[in-house]
């Protein structure tokens, strides 16, 4: 799953990287406006039917084509209100190209909402290489449809032309790689929608407060404002969330067919959450230590005032992560009610902070202002999986610890490397991520011994590493 997702997203920064060069900060920050109303519309009517068809039992040709049913209704629904909406997000953006656009991109949710929804089984059997081909052929057939969109537009309107037919393109693979034909069925909404409605509630606060920090700059600050944040969050981002979105959706249909065993299933979640914390935390620290001369590289050198703004995104993208992935054993332990409770508080602090830091700061201090909300969500969040009584918050610090330990060591040491006596970018770049590398595992293996090495991802991975070396020493002297 997460060899698909960094499949997926190598591409999306080629694309980006590409496009970057085609195109202009205000046809990105244009786009984006009608992709905030999208996805806020998307988050409302978002049920879930891929999650509920995971639960066991809920395999049937019945259940299958409700979902089907209810996907369908819901890109009808999408369509429907961004046909309404799009004079109203002209009018709050102060864009008047945006309604247009809006209208066009609102056809994506009846066209997506015709995915074969069998491909669902891919990943409730476990099939993750099937899953890896679906999702990484489509990623490629979006890829050459929004290329060759903006070798002929050289405007947004290849943004447009290239999500419509990437869309299309994949409605089309789904059926090709499943052989289910889905049909109009209502017949189990009500135990479908039993299990999706907190989601629904979940997932609009979730969206919202992905995006609001969006909404506040497109709004006081301008299109151009709006195309520098867009892409340096995206940027930022994008490593963090390349890694727990795939975990997550592994997580899910893992995590279900073990939850009858406490010890098991403790013990799956607490290591899926240290694993997530090393590597994110450390993804998200490199890039706020690198971000000036990673803009410089993969962006070009019109963009540089995305490089302030992503400092502090990263940052955000490594807490972030740690909160998404202890979404999923509330989901399967039936507590969506408190991830919802989760994202709406979160958004009730980060709304009217980001409101405040644009009007005294910019999009730097709204950026400033989503690092700060993550962190304070980081522990409330590990307090609510523990008093659903899932794992202790003890346990849960005991795995985090570390790791953010040992991505604040690094950057503190490497904030005294003299790489800026170097004048390629891209030298740059090499060395000091290069220098990320070998310091974060050296602090965190110190921390770890220094903590009397307990069991634990740490562990683990040392464990397996020496098995393999034994393994391939006997190899050798075998020869």
């Amino acid at each position: 799953m997460i060899a698909a997702r960094w499949a997926m997203r190598v591409i999306g920064l080629v694309s980006t990287m590409a496009l970057a060069r085609l195109l202009a900060p205000e046809d990105f920050g244009l786009i984006a406006v009608a992709l905030l109303a999208y996805g806020a519309v998307e988050a409302i009517s978002y049920a879930g039917v891929d999650l509920a068809l995971m639960r066991p039992g809920h395999d049937s040709r019945a259940h299958c084509d409700t979902a089907w049913t209810i996907q369908l209704l819901q890109g009808l629904f999408v369509a429907a209100c961004l046909a309404v909406a799009a004079p109203f997000v002209a009018h709050y953006f102060n864009e008047p190209r945006a309604l247009v656009v809006t209208w066009l991109i609102a056809l994506r949710a009846p066209i997506e909402s015709l995915q074969n929804i069998g491909v669902v089984a891919f990943r409730k059997d476990l099939d993750f290489a099937k899953e890896f081909r679906f999702v990484l052929i489509n990623k490629l057939l979006g890829f050459a449809a929004v290329i060759c969109a903006a070798l002929w537009f050289r405007s947004y309107w290849a943004l447009v032309a290239g999500s419509l037919a990437g869309s299309a393109l994949g409605v089309w693979l789904s059926y090709r790689m499943h052989p289910y034909r889905p049909r109009l069925s209502l017949a189990r909404f009500h135990e479908i929608w039993g299990f999706s409605k907190w989601l629904v509630v979940s997932r609009l606060g979730s969206y919202l407060n992905r995006k609001c920090d969006e909404f506040v700059v497109g709004s006081y600050a301008g299109t151009t404002a709006m195309g520098n944040y867009h892409v340096a969050n995206d940027l930022a981002t994008l490593p963090s969330n390349e890694v727990v979105m795939p975990v997550r959706r592994a997580m899910f249909p893992a995590l279900a067919k073990i939850d009858k065993s406490a010890d098991e299933y403790s013990r799956a979640v607490l290591l899926s959450f240290s694993g997530v914390a090393i590597v994110c935390l450390f993804i998200a620290c490199t890039l706020a230590l690198v971000a000036t001369d990673l803009v410089t590289v993969v962006l070009g050198n019109r963009w540089p005032d995305a490089a302030v703004l992503m400092r502090w995104l990263a940052l955000f993208g490594g807490l972030s992560a740690l909160i998404l992935v202890l979404e999923v054993p509330l989901w399967i332990a039936g507590k969506t009610r408190m991830a919802a409770i989760q994202s709406w508080l979160e958004l009730g602090l980060l709304l009217p902070l980001s409101v405040w830091a644009v009007k005294s700061d910019g999009a730097e201090g709204v950026a400033v202002a989503r690092a700060g909300v993550g962190l304070l969500m980081l522990p409330l969040m590990m307090a609510l999986v523990g008093r659903a009584g899932i794992i202790s918050l003890t346990a849960l610090a005991s795995a985090v610890w570390r790791p953010a330990a040992a991505a604040l060591g690094m950057m503190t040491l490497l904030s005294w490397l003299p790489a800026s006596q170097i004048d390629s970018p891209i030298l740059r770049l090499f060395l000091t991520g290069t220098a990320c590398a070998l310091v974060y595992p050296a602090i965190l293996l110190i921390l770890w011994r220094m903590s009397g090495a307990p069991n634990g991802i740490e562990h683990d991975v040392l464990h397996r590493a020496r098995a393999r070396l034994r393994r391939f020493l006997g190899g050798r002297a075998s020869c």
